[in-house]
Protein backbone atom coordinates (compact mmCIF):
# COMPACT_ATOMS: atom_id res chain seq x y z
CA UNK A 1 0.00 0.00 0.00
CA UNK A 2 1.16 3.47 -0.90
CA UNK A 3 0.45 4.73 2.31
CA UNK A 4 2.55 2.46 4.10
CA UNK A 5 5.82 3.80 2.75
CA UNK A 6 5.24 6.99 3.82
CA UNK A 7 5.19 5.28 7.23
CA UNK A 8 8.39 3.51 6.30
CA UNK A 9 9.94 6.92 5.68
CA UNK A 10 8.74 8.64 8.65
CA UNK A 11 10.11 5.76 10.62
CA UNK A 12 13.40 6.10 9.60
CA UNK A 13 13.67 2.59 8.43
CA UNK A 14 13.76 3.22 5.11
CA UNK A 15 15.35 6.32 2.91
CA UNK A 16 12.61 7.59 0.63
CA UNK A 17 10.04 6.39 -0.90
CA UNK A 18 8.32 6.32 -5.33
CA UNK A 19 4.18 6.75 -4.99
CA UNK A 20 1.41 8.39 -6.80
CA UNK A 21 2.55 12.60 -7.10
CA UNK A 22 -1.83 13.23 -6.64
CA UNK A 23 -1.25 11.01 -3.31
CA UNK A 24 1.92 12.58 -2.14
CA UNK A 25 0.77 15.96 -2.37
CA UNK A 26 -2.42 15.17 -0.52
CA UNK A 27 -0.78 12.96 2.34
CA UNK A 28 3.12 14.86 2.89
CA UNK A 29 3.93 18.53 4.11
CA UNK A 30 2.43 21.44 5.99
CA UNK A 31 -0.63 21.00 7.70
CA UNK A 32 -0.57 16.41 7.29
CA UNK A 33 0.70 13.76 9.17
CA UNK A 34 4.30 13.91 7.46
CA UNK A 35 4.74 17.50 7.68
CA UNK A 36 8.32 16.70 8.38
CA UNK A 37 8.48 15.30 4.77
CA UNK A 38 9.02 16.58 0.94
CA UNK A 39 8.20 15.80 -2.77
CA UNK A 40 12.36 15.54 -4.24
CA UNK A 41 11.50 15.42 -7.77
CA UNK A 42 8.91 13.91 -10.61
CA UNK A 43 9.39 10.67 -12.18
CA UNK A 44 6.82 11.56 -15.00
CA UNK A 45 3.27 12.90 -15.52
CA UNK A 46 0.24 11.19 -16.12
CA UNK A 47 -3.37 11.84 -17.90
CA UNK A 48 -6.07 10.22 -17.14
CA UNK A 49 -9.20 9.63 -19.45
CA UNK A 50 -12.45 7.99 -18.65
CA UNK A 51 -13.65 5.25 -21.47
CA UNK A 52 -16.84 3.65 -21.96
CA UNK A 53 -17.73 0.60 -24.48
CA UNK A 54 -18.10 2.05 -28.38
CA UNK A 55 -21.42 3.21 -28.92
CA UNK A 56 -22.51 3.69 -25.12
CA UNK A 57 -25.24 6.30 -25.02
CA UNK A 58 -23.16 7.27 -21.98
CA UNK A 59 -20.32 8.68 -23.00
CA UNK A 60 -22.30 11.49 -24.47
CA UNK A 61 -23.80 12.51 -21.70
CA UNK A 62 -20.35 11.92 -19.11
CA UNK A 63 -18.90 14.23 -21.80
CA UNK A 64 -21.98 17.17 -21.46
CA UNK A 65 -21.33 17.08 -18.12
CA UNK A 66 -17.59 17.50 -18.00
CA UNK A 67 -18.72 20.51 -20.77
CA UNK A 68 -20.27 21.99 -18.30
CA UNK A 69 -18.37 21.81 -15.05
CA UNK A 70 -15.29 23.19 -16.95
CA UNK A 71 -17.82 26.18 -18.21
CA UNK A 72 -18.82 27.17 -14.81
CA UNK A 73 -15.34 26.36 -13.02
CA UNK A 74 -16.23 23.83 -11.20
CA UNK A 75 -13.82 21.46 -12.61
CA UNK A 76 -11.08 24.27 -12.51
CA UNK A 77 -11.86 24.52 -9.03
CA UNK A 78 -11.41 21.35 -8.40
CA UNK A 79 -8.05 20.66 -10.19
CA UNK A 80 -7.25 24.01 -7.97
CA UNK A 81 -7.81 22.22 -4.93
CA UNK A 82 -5.77 19.29 -5.40
CA UNK A 83 -3.22 20.64 -7.23
CA UNK A 84 -3.88 19.08 -10.84
CA UNK A 85 -3.78 21.03 -14.33
CA UNK A 86 -6.19 20.26 -16.72
CA UNK A 87 -6.01 19.12 -20.18
CA UNK A 88 -7.14 21.35 -23.03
Amino acid sequence: MQTDCLMEVAAGTADAAVLDLTLASAMIGEGTDYANLVIKDELNVEEYGVAFRKGSDVAAAVDTAFDELKADGTMQTLADKYGLTLAD
